[in-house]
């Protein structure tokens, strides 16, 4: 979670003046787990109702704050971090809601009448909604939080250059490399094809993988990427980049520089890349770095005019793209929930903090793109438009969340990234990561 965490009451900001609502006990505290952008919306609503504030609900509705270090270890750790085994609200990452849902610790929304799917863009609400744990009937999914945002990794290019060669956004991979190896020779500033990230790669390496026909799980929840059609995929998605690197991508020696945190914006920005995979809220960054003062004269793109946006490329023959979904959503613990009471504090809490107002006042001075139809429908921001018409929007772009084991993804990425470096081959990367994997009884 990117998040610094703070503690706030939000007190009246759920309630207004309902001052005649019973008392709560202890067992009835109302708590929720703290982030900054929920600081920064219910201190905007206090601003608006600071008339209404009294103690007394600061008692009932308390922000719980959670540090740094533990975030790591996922909410699992926030009974020790909080002395409180029961946070009401929990705010998740779309994996984490995943893995929460399967072991019930999450409260279905829509059939509680808490929130309406519907409201939701349809392909933020698919990610978002699990199977119950025990449903028989296929096809049975339940919201199980509710997103404030649309945040996924796409494709950044240099639209300047591709218009200046008379070049169309690429599809696929092949498309991409034939696009690179005719413009790096001919514009000596690019030092490179495609970038992509090194800490956490397995978040960039999922939609290539996807994109390939390859899948961890299967739809009912069995693990599958230990079967030989999988290990093969995930080879060649592998393989597919290791090929680039040293001529259309960073060598092994050259990765070092792609580890801290701005180093692929910096690059980019600077014109030595022609493609990268970021998270689609770069562009805003890219944008806030173009009119610092810190970039003047420094940087190779002139203007956010010449950043272009689209889907990370599939492999030839497989008809849609994917994006590793990057939003948080609110989720309700299940076992704080012990009155009818909770879970209308539950409903006016998710109600505030993924309004309109508060999506539209991200939209356009954060250049987040809204999770909710209504609020998307009133964004004026150009830049999060094009972002959400050019990738979200199409129906052959899938938001997905990467494999809710945190052993896995860790597992996989020490693996790859032994490819990466060139220690072992893409083969090799892969055999090993299936030795290691066969070897565990149980993926968390």
């Amino acid at each position: 979670m990117p998040h610094r965490l703070l503690i706030v009451f939000i007190g009246v900001l759920l309630l207004g003046c309902e001052a005649s609502a019973p008392p709560l006990g202890p067992r009835g505290l109302f708590t929720y787990t703290l982030d900054a952008q929920t600081q920064e919306i219910l201190l905007f609503q206090d601003m608006k109702e600071i008339s209404l504030v009294g103690p007394k609900y600061g008692q009932r509705f308390v922000g719980l704050y959670v540090p740094e270090k533990f975030l790591p270890y996922e909410p699992f750790v926030l009974g020790l971090a909080t002395e409180s085994s029961t946070p009401t609200m929990l705010y998740l990452d779309a994996p984490w809601v995943h893995r929460y849902a399967s072991t019930n610790w999450l409260y279905e929304l829509e059939r509680t009448g808490v929130f309406q799917v519907e409201k939701l863009v349809p392909s933020v609400a698919e990610a978002f909604s699990v199977k119950p744990p025990g449903t028989v009937a296929k096809n049975t999914r339940e919201l199980m939080a509710v997103p404030n945002s649309i945040k996924g990794n796409i494709l950044f290019f240099r639209q300047d250059l591709l218009t200046r060669h008379k070049k169309a956004p690429p599809r696929t991979w092949d498309e991409l490399k034939a696009i690179c190896r005719d413009i790096l020779p001919k514009e000596k500033s690019l030092k490179y094809g495609l970038i992509f990230h090194v800490t956490n790669f397995v978040n960039d390496f999922y939609p290539i993988f996807w994109g390939f026909g390859g899948r961890t799980h299967a739809e009912e929840g069995n693990f599958i990427f230990l079967q030989p059609e999988m290990l093969a995929i995930a080879e060649a998605a592998l393989t597919e980049l290791v090929n680039m690197q040293g001529t259309l991508a960073p060598g092994p020696a050259a990765l070092a520089d792609f580890v801290g945190p701005m180093t692929l914006r910096r690059s980019f920005l600077r014109g030595e890349a022609l493609f990268m995979i970021n998270w689609n809220t770069r562009l805003h960054d890219l944008q806030v770095m173009l009119q610092s003062p810190e970039w003047e004269g420094k940087s190779g793109i002139k203007s956010l005019a010449d950043i272009g946006v689209g889907p990370i490329p599939l492999q030839a023959g497989h008809g849609k793209h994917y994006s590793n979904i990057g939003s948080f959503g609110w989720g309700i613990n299940r076992f704080a929930v012990t009155s009818f009471g909770v879970m209308e504090n539950a409903r006016k809490f998710i109600n505030l903090v993924i309004s309109d107002e508060f999506q539209i006042i991200r939209a356009e001075n954060s250049g987040e793109i809204p999770s909710l139809q209504t609020a998307l429908n009133q964004v004026t921001n150009p830049n999060v438009l094009r972002v959400y018409q050019n990738i979200f929007a199409s129906p052959e772009v899938v938001l997905h969340p990467r494999p809710k084991s945190r052993r896995l993804n860790n597992i996989l990425e020490k693996h790859f990234l032994e490819a990466l470096y060139g220690r072992v081959t893409p083969a090799a990367a892969i055999q090993n990561a299936a030795v290691e994997l066969r070897h565990i009884a149980i993926l968390d």
